[in-house]
């Protein structure tokens, strides 16, 4: 063998050598590959579960707002008080009974409201005719609140009732549901305020 065959034989060894060497690389790098592959797989399915379970966990939580909302709530009428003439009687040892107050419902107007986003809330309310704008007035005035107050479970109820609200489309708001919505709204500005 000449010296040229040996350069040549010894060359073509070293890139055997090196070609066997890449294809371990290769396949280590496809292994590696592959379990990356099933770790993110794996976390996808994990991932579609929590989704799943928050989606069933928001359509029960729709279920039960739409069961509240359509259970009757007792609104209290006005009552009248009226006074029987003086007459005068034996003193009795009697325990002195405090009449109670008189209620009314009246719509309530923005003055009800302190906050300056609940006057304008209260106010586009009771301007709205129909269901869409008065979910869409909520979304709006949801975002302001979100950056005046810290969070607050009211949050997530103001989002609740706008979106069910939205989805009763452009049917009449009518002034029962009103009335309700601003005592809601009321109350949301209390419970932030505390």
């Amino acid at each position: 063998m000449s010296s040229e065959d040996d350069i040549f034989l010894k060359t073509f060894t070293q890139m055997i050598e090196i070609l066997k060497s890449i294809n371990t690389s290769i396949d280590s790098i496809r292994k590696s590959t592959e379990i990356i592959q099933l770790s993110i797989d794996g976390l996808g399915t994990g991932l579609t579960n929590v989704n799943t379970q928050l989606d069933n966990l928001n359509n029960k939580f729709d279920d039960l707002s739409s069961k509240l909302e359509s259970t009757p709530v007792h609104t209290p009428t006005k009552v009248t008080e009226t006074k029987a003439p003086a007459t005068p009687a034996k003193k009795k040892a009697t325990k002195a009974v405090s009449p109670e107050p008189a209620v009314s419902s009246p719509m309530p107007q923005s003055s009800s409201a302190q906050h300056p986003i609940f006057i304008d809330l209260v106010k586009t309310i009771n301007e709205a005719a129909k269901f869409k704008e008065v979910g869409e007035a909520l979304i709006e005035s949801l975002e302001q609140i979100e950056s005046s107050f810290s969070f607050s479970r009211v949050f997530y109820e103001i989002r609740r009732i706008s979106n069910s609200l939205i989805r009763k489309g452009d049917n009449d708001f009518p002034p029962k549901d009103r009335l309700e919505l601003v005592e809601k709204i009321l109350d949301w500005e209390q419970r932030l305020v505390e």
